[in-house]
């Protein structure tokens, strides 16, 4: 009996003079910054051929598109309208007018890579005058319209 007695001490004493637990919860704290970026994937060109008797048939349209995490302020920072000398590399110059333009897309309409990004499209109107004669034939005429936005 007494081997019956100390086989089930030796069973038992351990599970009940085991040392206890506790637990206690730790807090994180985040802090979630603006952030925006240019899909350049989504950029398109305002490309156009340029007839010297009636100047282009209308403006042209370029687009960009911009991601920005949920609830970002945005402001475009540039020029919305203005001229633009298109250069062929050399001293030639097409003269063309321009006007910039930014649109919000509803909250969280961003897709793929940027699924739930609040986004924001930019349009690019570009005109040229007719009777620029003094512009030599060409068809590397470019220049660039920097979209700036500040969030």
């Amino acid at each position: 009996m007494k081997k019956v007695v100390a086989l089930f001490a030796a069973v038992l004493l351990p599970t009940a003079f085991a040392a206890g637990t506790t637990s206690t919860p730790i807090t994180v704290n985040a802090n979630v910054v603006s952030s925006c970026i240019f899909d350049t994937s989504a950029t398109s060109a305002a490309s156009f051929t340029y007839n010297a008797v009636n100047g282009t048939s209308g403006a042209v349209n370029g687009s960009a598109t911009l991601y920005c995490n949920s609830g970002t302020a945005v402001s475009m920072t540039s020029a919305t309208s203005g001229t633009k000398a298109l250069s062929n590399g050399g001293t030639a110059s097409l003269n063309t007018s321009y006007t910039l333009g930014m649109s919000a897309v509803a909250a969280g309409t961003g897709t793929g890579t940027y699924a739930g990004a609040d986004k924001y499209t930019f349009t690019l109107a570009v005109t040229a005058a007719s009777g620029q004669w003094g512009v030599p034939t060409a068809s590397n005429y470019t220049n660039t319209v920097d979209i700036n936005v500040s969030f």
